[in-house]
């Protein structure tokens, strides 16, 4: 076989590995796994239809990563037209929420990818700002970011009316494998 048909052989096999499964530019995936439940989504379902203030009309809400992890599964699995992706991960960790997922490309096409956003209160609301997609080989529009960023804080406005929606959210904090919410009762 000649030089210039081994290198070229060899080119193939490497964007075929890249394009395929981006092994080589180092696809993202998660530093552990999180084991979401049945039980774990239970818990969840229980501690948010028993949300309370305190006596100062305080509210605090803790959710964990497998807490959070089952939520987002079962949102996926509700939708009418989901998103073409798999196995979602959610970890809270570096101040930040990180989302990991197999992105399913085409029919024989999967990438792993990651959205990691911070959390911050405008107004009395959660406000998500992306940091970061990373779906290794492919690149990510900044108008994509844009608009998942609008969708996002979309569904987070909705999800707290719809689950907390007797309280403002005055702050967010991000921990080690958990969530902080605080609110207080709205004077309405």
């Amino acid at each position: 076989m000649s030089s210039k048909a081994i290198v070229l052989l060899a080119v193939l096999v490497v964007a075929t590995q890249t394009l395929c499964c981006g092994a080589i530019l180092g696809s993202p995936k998660p530093p552990y796994t999180v084991d979401p439940s049945d039980e774990t989504l239970d818990r969840l379902q229980e501690e948010m239809e028993t949300i309370e203030a305190d006596n100062e009309d305080q509210l605090t809400f803790t959710i964990t990563e497998e807490e959070m992890t089952a939520l987002v599964v079962q949102m996926l699995e509700e939708m009418e037209d989901p998103p073409p992706v798999s196995q979602p991960q959610v970890l809270f960790r570096n101040d930040r929420v990180e989302l990991y997922a197999t992105i399913h490309v085409s029919d024989s096409t999967e990438v792993q990818g990651m959205v990691a956003l911070t959390l911050g209160v405008q107004d009395g609301h959660i406000v998500a700002t992306i940091e970061e997609i990373d779906v290794g080989p492919l690149p990510v529009p900044e108008s994509f970011i844009e608009a998942a960023t609008d969708n996002l804080n979309q569904a987070i406005d909705d999800w707290v009316l719809d689950n907390m929606g007797d309280y403002v959210i005055t702050d967010v904090k991000i921990g080690d494998k958990k969530a902080v919410i605080y609110g207080q009762v709205s004077e309405r």
